[in-house]
This record gives structure tokens, sequence and C-alpha cells, in this order.
């Protein structure tokens, strides 16, 4: 079984609904051959990390401790990737002037999250935003992946079983070595 990456993120406002989903979605995931790439936050994030064991996840954090974050599946940007994220990011949001220094880091952590660190971009996104609109750090994420190509699936506008059927068709397409339309 090919193992790819998704990013699991959202809104901290999400539904309890979407988020009971999100964790039953990443726990299928992680039968699957998925592997969850998170960012810690309240909301969207936990629950995609609740439902995906340890060894299946990795959570990017913007400085040490953040939320009470740790454990071996967790990763905090080393300063260079910081500086490379801070770049994109700001590349990237509409008003960056306006974010402080923490939000700024929040939204590398963000990038981080689908660009990973190696550069190599995750296999997809899945995440809910309020009427499927980009807004908040979701928005920068999808924003990100918009930029990479990336395939975003929101449960604001998607069923869990469109998004989870989608997501299996992007992993048979992976085996095969072709993308699916």
């Amino acid at each position: 079984m090919t193992q790819l990456v998704y990013a699991g993120i959202g809104s901290r406002a999400a539904p309890p609904s979407v988020l009971e989903a999100m964790t039953t979605m990443a726990t299928w995931l992680a039968r699957r051959g998925w592997h969850l790439h998170s960012g810690g936050a309240a909301g969207a994030d936990s629950a995609f990390a609740a439902g995906a064991p340890a060894e299946r996840r990795t959570v990017f954090l913007p400085w040490p401790g953040y939320r009470g974050c740790r454990g071996p599946d967790c990763r905090t940007l080393s300063r260079d990737r910081m500086h490379t994220c801070l770049a994109i990011a700001a590349a990237l949001h509409p008003a960056w002037h306006r974010c402080s220094p923490a939000a700024r880091k929040l939204h590398a952590r963000n990038v981080s999250i689908l660009a990973a660190d190696t550069d190599v971009p995750v296999d997809a996104v899945a995440c809910w935003t309020r009427d499927g609109l980009p807004s908040g750090g979701t928005g920068m994420g999808i924003r990100v992946a918009r930029h990479y190509g990336i395939p975003v699936l929101n449960l604001g506008v998607l069923h869990p079983r469109a998004v989870c059927e989608r997501l299996e068709e992007i992993r048979a397409a992976s085996s095969t070595g072709t993308r699916p339309a």
C-alpha cells in the first residue's frame, strides 16, 4: 500500500458534526495508508489528529509547546525553514503587513503543513471552511494548495464520503503513476 500524505486543516469554528466526521475520516485514511499533516490548532486540526495514530501523523508547530503539543509526532520549524515559509506566506497573504509576528509564524506553520520540510507538497488537502470559502489560516492553506496545484477537498461543500472517495481516487492514481482527472 502506497503511503500518501494529506493535510487535515480547517476552521477552529467547525461544527461538532464536521469535527466528528474529520476524526472518523482520519481513522479510515490512516488504515488506508495515508499520513496526516496538521497544525495542532483547536477545532479541525485537533479533530483530524484525534483520528490518526501518532505514527500516521505529523503535527507542525509554529513554536515549541504550541497549545501544549509535544511528542514524537510534533515538529517545530527550524530557523531556516521558518524563514522560507514566512517568505511564501508573505507572498500569498492579502494583508501581510497587518499580521502580528505571532500571526505570521502561524501562517508560516500553515505553509509548512502543506509543503512540509522537503518542499514536496502533500497529495491533497481535506479541510472545512464556512460555505467552502477560504478564510483565516485555512484560507492560507488553500492559497498554498492552489499555488502548488494540490487538490482541495472542502467539507464546507462536500460530503465526507465524497472527500474520502476523491482521496481514494488520488491513492489509486498514485499507484499507477497517473493523476486523477
